[in-house]
């Protein structure tokens, strides 16, 4: 059966860009989604028009942060991830399978989810020592069905496009090269 979830999708091209291109190396193969954070769900039909534009009207008045890294611990599963910020997110977040009072509220954009647990520590090194700090007013909150593969088609915005951020030094020109040659060097965390 489908299930229906609310997401908020980052629409920025740049910041798309970037996060895309590292997901990509970080799990080395092409990225499956747009970058976005799961607000809401999952719901058993889909949710009203209504509600989206709702969610939308109470986050539109404050911009997205991505500042921090982090990652979820796992025995089999290993989940790298980039800190999402909005000072009314909190407000509308509804996960009953992941409720705050057990896992805590942690919204996230998902880096790497994989087997590999030295892969993940790679990068979780590596992006702690970027200091990655992202704002942006572009995002939209859209709906997501499991059973829907086209619905959130990837967006294509041309590849290592981040200039506006490497220009204002929030982000060095080389990152996606260092990354690579992070993750395939072998003892590379200290």
């Amino acid at each position: 059966m489908a299930k229906n979830f609310i997401f908020l999708e980052v629409t920025d091209p740049e910041i798309n860009s970037l996060v895309r291109e590292m997901r990509e190396i970080a799990d080395a193969a092409p990225a499956h989604s747009n970058v976005h954070i799961t607000i809401r769900g999952p719901y058993d039909r889909a949710v009203p028009a209504e509600n989206l534009k709702r969610y939308e009207r109470i986050l539109s008045s404050d911009p997205i942060v991505l500042n921090g890294v982090g990652m979820f611990p796992g025995t089999k599963r290993h989940v790298v991830y980039m800190k999402v910020q909005h000072p009314k997110l909190r407000r509308i977040w509804w996960k009953p399978d992941f409720p705050i009072s057990k896992y805590g509220f942690n919204p996230h954009i998902t880096l790497y989810e994989g087997s590999d647990p030295d892969r993940a520590a790679r990068l979780l090194w590596f992006l702690q020592r970027e200091q990655l700090k992202l704002l942006t007013w572009q995002f939209i909150v859209s709906p997501y069905v499991t059973a829907q593969a086209d619905l959130f088609p990837t967006q294509k915005n041309g590849s290592r496009l981040f200039l506006n951020f490497v220009n204002a030094s929030m982000v060095r020109a080389d990152i996606l090269s260092r990354l690579d040659k992070c993750l395939r060097t072998k003892n590379q965390v200290a």
